[in-house]
């Protein structure tokens, strides 16, 4: 019993290794996010109303998703990404500023997260929904390439 006890810790050790071994860091350790891009501490945001599928709108004003495009009304995709953004943000969301804090028509960008931190610009980039922003901010890198990887596996109906 007394070796057991010795033991015991180096066993939860090794099971935490295998453990990030199998499932990431970003899993076992440090978030409970199922993308990449989390932000479970960011401020919170209320949604009074969502425009389209990068628009939303809250006590602040317009809110313009930083980090994706979504079709405009009328557009192929539009309300499949207006629908899927709703079910996304909720009530509530996080919100990270990008480098710029307005766009040309006066509405905040942030990059959009859902209330528990999961990267709404992610899930709707790899779900075929909307693309990549390319022009700045600070995940426009590693969205790109979410866009590269959905386009080449034709997920979503924007391809």
């Amino acid at each position: 019993m007394v070796r057991l006890v010795r033991l015991l810790p180096r066993l939860i050790l090794a099971l935490v290794f295998v453990a990030v071994a199998y499932y990431g860091i970003n899993d076992v350790l440090l978030d409970g996010c199922d993308t990449e891009l989390c932000c479970e501490d960011c401020d919170e945001l209320a949604v009074s109303r969502v425009i389209d599928g990068d628009t939303f709108v809250s006590d602040g004003g317009r809110i313009r998703n930083y980090g994706i495009d979504a079709p405009e009304v009328g557009q192929r995709c539009a309300g499949e990404a207006t629908a899927r953004l709703r079910g996304l943000a909720g009530d509530t969301v996080r919100v990270q500023r990008g480098p710029r804090s307005r766009d040309q028509y006066g509405r905040l960008l942030y990059y959009v997260y859902t209330e528990s931190g999961e990267s709404i610009d992610e899930t709707l980039i790899q779900e075929g929904l909307a693309v990549a922003w390319t022009r700045d901010g600070q995940h426009r890198d590693y969205l790109v390439g979410l866009e590269t990887q959905a386009r080449r596996d034709g997920t979503g109906c924007l391809w």
